[in-house]
């Protein structure tokens, strides 16, 4: 009998969504740099050689936010984020785009009464925090744990290769759960590469690499009583992929809504993380929903941890606090009893999690959550 079936994806930095999240991300990342109270709400999209940005961008004085978010900037932090995510010209081919940036941004000064009410709530929001396994898995859920790692194989091999592995990738595990032990039933992979790469020569750089991550992935997660026994792995299922990233599909920023939390077994709140500033509940509530429930299963309450916070319009503090515990529901006064609970106000959450200092293109890059680096994770 399957105890429980596991799916999850990711993908690499040249992937156009991820293109996409990566640019909003840096426009976050610069308007906070000018005024920690910024407003931002941004969406980007890509396809073939243009870049669409569409969205507000309001802080401190009209110079300072000007000054780092106009037309010619903006252009060149797009190109870098390309760069970046690995098209630029290699010693063997060339992965670089021309780039034309098209902009209809709403860029000026974030004015006094805007910015006093920037610790309420501009919306109704229903944010969700999960975490289970150990620090050891990043307190992630095995499926999303194991697809990150195979995506950092795949980034590995391109960067060995870059002159015929290209930008564009993307895994998918699928895992089974057996009388509490976990089997490895398949993994998908699928690599960008150059013209005139065989399917034996794509095989031979990349397969290795793959082959061990799978043997690290079984030594790393042995003691937690987790068996991943590979008996079936495909790269390039359909074929040639000669034509990747923006030529090969459009992009659009905040779509992996999914990847970016804990994959399809666990639920999600209503909004993507990316292009939106550290007031906006979509992203400062779901990173306090994520400690709270690392807290939880850290702490030896539970195995299993799933935190619900819902705010709604004109409030500071979430008006639902919530929690399922292995199965078990808390309400607010039983998850105050076992964590002392920290300042849940958006004001609160964007102060002790420093989220006006981070580098959100590096978060999205890497992956939101399941790394004790960010403040969220401790």
């Amino acid at each position: 009998m399957i105890d429980a079936v596991h799916l999850a994806e990711d993908v690499l930095a040249g992937h156009p969504d991820r293109l996409a999240d990566g640019i909003a991300e840096r426009i976050v990342t610069e308007a906070l740099a000018v005024d920690p109270l910024a407003l931002v709400g941004v969406e980007v999209a890509v396809h073939r050689r243009k870049v669409f940005v569409t969205g507000r961008v309001a802080a401190g004085g009209r110079a300072g936010v000007d000054d780092r978010i106009s037309a010619d900037g903006l252009t060149g932090w797009v190109r870098r984020v390309y760069d970046r995510a690995g098209y630029r010209k290699e010693s063997g081919y060339n992965w670089a785009l021309d780039l034309e940036v098209v902009t209809d941004l709403d860029v000026g000064p974030l004015d006094a009464a805007e910015a006093d009410i920037r610790r309420f709530s501009d919306d109704q929001n229903v944010v969700v925090g999960h975490a289970t396994g150990t620090a050891l898995t990043g307190f992630l859920p095995p499926a999303p744990y194991v697809a990150r790692r195979f995506r950092h194989a795949l980034d590995r091999a391109r960067r060995q290769a870059p002159d015929r592995l290209g930008p564009d990738g993307k895994v998918l595990v699928h895992l089974e759960e057996r009388n509490g032990r976990l089997r490895w039933r398949g993994c998908n992979t699928a690599l960008h590469h150059a013209p005139a790469l065989s399917a034996e020569e794509l095989h031979a750089l990349v397969v290795p690499e793959l082959a061990a991550e799978a043997a690290a992935l079984e030594a790393a997660v042995a003691g937690a009583g987790e068996t991943f026994t590979p008996d079936l792995v495909r790269l390039n299922g359909i074929g040639d992929f000669t034509c990747g990233g923006p030529l090969g599909d459009n992009g659009l920023s905040g779509k992996k809504l999914v990847v970016d939390h804990y994959g399809p077994g666990v639920p999600i709140g209503g909004g993507a993380l990316c292009g939106k500033d550290v007031h906006k509940v979509d992203r400062a509530g779901a990173l306090a929903a994520r400690q709270l429930a690392v807290r939880l299963v850290s702490g030896g309450h539970g195995r299993s941890a799933t935190v619900w916070l819902g705010w709604f319009p004109g409030r500071q503090t979430p008006d639902v606090v919530a929690a399922r515990v292995d199965g078990a529901w808390w309400d607010a006064a039983r998850l105050a009893a076992a964590l002392p609970l920290p300042d849940l106000s958006i004001e609160g959450i964007a102060t002790r999690l420093e989220l006006a200092t981070v580098r959100w293109g590096d978060v999205a890059a890497a992956g939101y959550f399941g790394d004790e680096a960010w403040p969220w994770e401790r």
